[in-house]
């Protein structure tokens, strides 16, 4: 009784699991040294190794445009034109919006983490300070975003 239960856990988490895009080691590091862009803005989106929701991926979208999904331990970096950025995350129960107004030459770092849920996972996405963000980020694996700025 106690494997079908378990089996009856599990059984989602791995149906619900798909992989992400991880860019070249190369340019995690590169990225992991967070030069600042003198015309843009850098955002970082990541998500730590936690083992809660470690399934599961959790989609991003900036501006409604797709960006890709995270897997745990990973992160997204990206240069955009100053402005206002609306960042979602969504998984098939919650979603959670970060509205960004983001400065030319200045870092701005997401933290995304997931949480048990009754279907499927539930979404936290907070801002945090540059020093927290950079310390986590360094733990995680760049991916490949899908999000092109027009």
């Amino acid at each position: 009784m106690r494997k079908l239960a378990f089996a009856l856990l599990v059984l989602p988490l791995l149906i619900g699991c798909a992989s992400t895009s991880k860019a070249p080691v190369e340019r995690s590091e590169e990225a992991k040294r967070f030069e600042k862009h003198p015309d843009k803005a850098v955002v970082y989106l990541y998500r730590t190794g936690r083992v809660v929701g470690a399934a599961g991926q959790i989609q991003v979208k900036i501006n409604g445009i797709e960006a890709g999904g995270t897997g745990p331990g990973t992160f997204f970096r990206w240069e955009l034109n100053p402005g206002t950025y609306s960042f979602m995350s969504s998984t098939a129960e919650s979603s959670r919006v970060v509205e960004l107004n983001v400065k030319a030459g200045e870092h701005y770092f997401l933290r995304q983490d997931a949480r048990v849920g009754v279907n499927a996972g539930r979404v936290t996405l907070v801002e945090k300070d540059e020093k927290a963000g950079m310390k986590e980020i360094n733990g995680c694996q760049l991916i490949v975003s899908a999000y092109k700025q027009e």
